[in-house]
């Protein structure tokens, strides 16, 4: 592969890949009802909205699941997945790139997971009582998770290790599950 082409691949990417962990976001802040109503909430409910809204008309929510948005993360996705693979001349089979698309999903997710959970851990350390919209979605999204994983392991002396247990879980994910579907 070329600059040129290398350049392409990396700007395709980091800007595919933001779109995608907005959407994610948007999604992941519904299913675990995270407040919209601060900084953070706002940026992604603007930004998603000129999409989300008009494929909500197409695709209704099932349950609790925004369907649209699991759509649009899935297309997004799969714009990324043939962008690489047309860059480095890859099989194009239309189940293969419907696979490697959502185990971007996946692994998007579980990075949006450990983000949150390293977001809240560190903020527990330097002000643990204050107030910042970021920490608050990083709260709303990490605590799902964390919440089991405390009954698992209690805190210890006032050390909680339910991060650790919760990133095994997330790495083991990624080993098991993600993996396997991008090499299908």
């Amino acid at each position: 592969m070329n600059y040129l082409a290398n350049a392409t691949n990396f700007l395709s990417q980091a800007i595919i890949g933001f779109a995608l962990y907005v959407v994610l976001l948007r999604f992941w802040m519904q299913w675990v009802r995270a407040d919209f109503r601060n900084q953070i909430g706002q940026f992604i409910i603007t930004v998603t909205n000129p999409v989300v809204l008009p494929l909500r008309k197409i695709l209704p929510s099932i349950g609790a699941v925004d369907s649209a948005t699991v759509v649009l993360a899935f297309c997004i996705a799969l714009l990324k997945v043939f962008i690489l693979f047309s860059l480095h001349k890859a099989n194009l089979e239309p189940l293969r790139l419907a696979v490697v698309a959502l185990s971007q999903v996946i692994l998007f997710s579980i990075h949006l997971f450990m983000a949150a959970v390293i977001i809240q851990v560190i903020a527990s350390w330097i002000n643990p009582h204050g107030y910042n919209p970021i920490v608050a979605v990083a709260h709303a999204i990490a605590e799902p998770i964390l919440a089991p994983a405390r009954r698992l392991i209690p805190s210890i002396g006032g050390l909680d290790l339910s991060p650790i247990l919760v990133f095994l879980f997330l790495q083991l994910t990624i080993q098991l599950v993600v993996y396997p579907l991008q090499n299908f």
